[in-house]
């Protein structure tokens, strides 16, 4: 694993997931729930289902998701490819810009209840760095926001 693990603080407001109930109509007209929809919970306090993008650290923005494609979604996990945007902090974080990881993996885990319903509490990105597979970890477990 690389030094790029990090936990969330209540400093920084992280990119959650909420799992909201979805509704479709009977033939009676009346609603039933139909299943879970796992959505992000942005920074902006919105949620979307499946983003293509979305800023997984708030505080800084020094980790991203860019042009993502979910292969799955679903109650449990969420796993998809790619451009993982991350900045390196070399020299420093200030002084550095981000650095784009194509072809990245992604894997969101471990649903937890919470104020804003189920969300998963972990991030997994897999990419290449100098030629070496290295991994980024998120957690949003302790975070005042979750």
């Amino acid at each position: 694993m690389s030094r790029f693990t990090r936990i969330v603080t209540p400093f920084a407001l992280a990119t959650a997931l909420a799992v909201p109930t979805l509704a479709v109509a009977t033939s009676s007209g009346a609603a039933t729930p139909k299943m879970n929809v796992v959505k992000v919970l942005t920074c902006t306090g919105t949620t979307v289902a499946r983003p293509s993008s979305f800023v997984i650290s708030c505080a800084d923005a020094n980790a991203q998701l860019t042009q993502t494609h979910w292969t799955s979604w679903n109650a449990t996990s969420a796993t998809g490819t790619t451009r993982f945007a991350l900045n390196l902090c070399e020299p420093s974080c200030v002084a550095s810009k981000m650095s784009y990881f194509a072809h990245s993996t992604v894997r969101l885990t471990a649903p937890v209840a919470t104020k804003h319903g189920r969300l998963f509490s972990k991030l997994v990105v897999s990419y290449v760095l100098r030629g070496k597979a290295s991994t980024f970890s998120f957690s949003w477990v302790g975070d005042s926001n979750f």
